[in-house]
């Protein structure tokens, strides 16, 4: 017997249907009749007044209610209903606590994407009801009252937002409701009929030609500002962020908020030895393996943090980031910067580059060296499917076992006399009994 209900009454005597009356405070019973409804193949309880004195009225009432609930959930539905707003304000309590890996940018971002349109059109509606036609509705309803305002003068812009921007928040969306399904208020995960990708929005990328003169220019663009300053600096960073990031496959967030106790070395069979990077995505936890001198410019970035601070950087600190060890939220401007300066800005095509057209240009290189796409995929964080999608014009079918073949031969760089926590000799000779399995990626 629950602690506030009195005078049960085991409708079917089983357990399905209960009737009861609450007291009050002073001991006296409040006549009115409650319901506690079941279900079978169902989570949780139905709760309720049935509005009737009699008991037998009551009867009649909860017996009604339980065969609609019945037919509800045997059609898909839940006991427990709720509205989008009631899911989505229980979800932006929980999130941070479901998360806690992820840094807080990661948290506001996906409640914004949720917030920002979705609640503003499914708000009161029951989770529970929404379905692939609900989802026809709201995209089109989203392009048309889609709207950029400037923070500025408060004024807003009507825009048509990209299919890709459109399936961001989908995937927002996913997780929201992944999280309702888990609380048991929907049955399952609703068809979103995501738009499809933009495939002519493929962002620009590089030619190996473009590619070396972006190396030379850039180093031309650095040395400009060696005396320093934060102009030196912000340059200096760049450089080695856009080394790295056309050496990995990573995506710009999987690196905004790297710390230098999730970078790790490892040694291959030749003896060479191999940087990796526990990164957080947007699927989930992952290793990155850079390629073979990759760990030149992230000794970089330590060494500056290390003359900063008069002292070795603290282990959970950032890898980028900015003189006060914040992490930087975007360099677009930097790169902005140095491709305006080497007259790269755009493709052939016309097409604006941006920091994801190193990703690009990591991508296309490895493949167009027959690289295997399956692991390639899971260097990158991605699928076969995508990239088959958006490089099938140098996919192959040649399934290679290790992802770094067909290496063009380099000057090893020079041994540097600094130490490292990434880097320890007593960690290396050990790890030679119990390596991990590994892939080095991209020769420029």
């Amino acid at each position: 017997m629950g602690k506030f209900e009195t005078n049960q009454v085991d409708v079917k005597n089983d357990g399905r249907i209960i009737l009861y009356q609450r007291p009050r405070p002073d001991g006296s019973i409040i006549p009115t009749w409650q319901m506690r409804i079941s279900v079978p193949n169902s989570t949780g309880y139905h709760r309720a007044s049935t509005g009737e004195k009699e008991q037998k009225e009551a009867i009649r009432k909860a017996t009604n209610t339980y065969e609609e609930l019945y037919m509800k959930v045997m059609t898909g539905g839940s006991l427990r209903s709720k509205t989008f707003k009631e899911v989505y304000e229980s979800w932006k309590v929980d999130l941070p606590k479901m998360v806690t890996k992820r840094h807080p940018t990661y948290v506001k971002e996906r409640l914004s994407l949720v917030r920002n349109y979705p609640l503003r059109f499914f708000g009161d509606q029951k989770v529970e009801e929404i379905e692939k036609s609900s989802f026809n509705e709201y995209w089109i309803w989203r392009r048309q009252n889609s709207v950029r305002t400037n923070p500025a003068t408060g004024k807003s812009t009507p825009y048509s937002p990209s299919n890709n921007s459109l399936r961001k928040e989908a995937v927002a969306l996913k997780l929201m409701f992944t999280y309702s399904v888990d609380k048991g208020w929907m049955k399952s995960i609703p068809n979103l009929n995501i738009p499809s990708l933009d495939r002519d929005a493929r962002r620009a990328t590089f030619t190996l030609k473009e590619w070396r003169l972006l190396i030379r220019r850039m180093r031309e663009w650095t040395e400009e500002t060696q005396s320093g300053g934060t102009v030196g600096r912000d340059r200096y960073v760049t450089q080695q962020y856009v080394l790295i990031l056309a050496n990995c496959g990573a995506r710009i967030g999987e690196l905004r908020y790297l710390r230098w106790n999730e970078l790790r070395t490892e040694v291959n069979d030749d003896g060479t030895k191999t940087l990796i990077a526990n990164v957080f995505s947007k699927t989930g936890e992952r290793e990155i393996v850079f390629m073979e001198g990759s760990e030149v410019w992230v000794k970089r970035l330590y060494d500056l943090r290390k003359k900063e601070l008069g002292d070795h950087p603290p282990a959970d600190g950032y890898v980028i980031c900015h003189k006060d060890g914040k992490p930087i939220g975007s360099l677009k401007k930097g790169f902005d910067s140095l491709l305006d300066y080497c007259d790269l800005t755009n493709d052939s095509l016309g097409r604006k580059r941006t920091l994801y057209s190193l990703r690009h240009f990591y991508a296309t290189q490895r493949l167009s060296k027959d690289v295997s796409p399956f692991l390639l995929a899971k260097q990158m964080g991605t699928s076969v499917e995508m990239l088959e999608r958006f490089y099938g014009q140098v996919v192959t079918s040649l399934v290679r076992r290790e992802i770094n073949k067909n290496k063009v031969s380099r000057t090893p760089p020079k041994p540097s006399e600094n130490e490292y926590p990434f880097e320890d000799s007593k960690l290396l000779e050990h790890q030679l009994d119990h390596r991990r399995d590994g892939h080095v990626v991209i020769d420029h």
